[in-house]
């Protein structure tokens, strides 16, 4: 059976010891930890990944994610 929804990341040495001993203290798996780090970064910058637009358009609600987190 095939996975869906399946991504793939990548760290540096340095950034990978710091992920370890992260997923160590906090006891969770760590792609759990970038789960949450990737969703965090994305409601504070919604607009990091968009294309600048000439009519400057802004949008009031994020499309990206939902407002409130299934949590």
């Amino acid at each position: 059976m095939t996975v869906q929804n399946r991504i793939s990341v990548s760290f540096n040495d340095e950034q990978y010891i710091v992920l370890e001993r992260l997923s160590a203290h906090t006891h969770k798996p760590k792609a759990e930890l970038i789960r949450m780090m990737v969703g965090e970064f994305l409601r504070e910058n919604p607009d990091r990944f968009r294309r600048k637009t000439p009519t400057g358009l802004k949008r009031k609600t994020n499309i990206v994610l939902p407002d409130k987190p299934n949590d």
